[in-house]
């Protein structure tokens, strides 16, 4: 089973994101940015979902600007989850920080399908 690491800073959406998660992959969830970069350098993930915008400085895009600049992380591909892009977030920052972008509302197996596509993208001999 696939390992995800997912942030979301909402408690709301970080259960969301347990029950779209749970039987379906292995996964740790946590609460913010930094939170995420601390658990990259001593656990092994297929993928990392974020949401965007997170609260203070280390939002989804420094997070993921933050994964490609690193070079033991820059072939994880990295999820936008949000309910919108917003305003302040312009093309060429989400291209740099995120390798796909799942908008809200989804159902939860639409949610797991994506993911799977994406891993597949990612790693073409990995099998489901």
């Amino acid at each position: 089973m696939k390992n995800i690491l997912a942030i979301d800073d909402d408690p709301i959406n970080r259960q969301l994101l347990e029950i779209y998660l749970k039987g379906s992959f292995v996964y740790k969830i946590v609460n913010n940015a930094r939170q995420a970069i601390e658990t990259l350098k001593t656990e092994t993930f297929d993928a990392v979902v974020t949401d965007v915008n997170l609260e203070g400085d280390e939002d989804g895009i420094w997070l993921g600007k933050r994964i490609k600049s690193t070079t033991q992380l820059e072939h994880l591909p990295v999820i936008a989850f949000t309910a919108h892009m917003a305003s302040h977030i312009n093309n060429e920052n989400a291209a740099a920080a995120f390798d796909y972008i799942i908008v809200k509302p989804v159902l939860k197996n639409q949610f797991i399908e994506r993911i799977n596509e994406i891993l597949l993208q990612e790693h073409p001999s990995t099998t489901h």
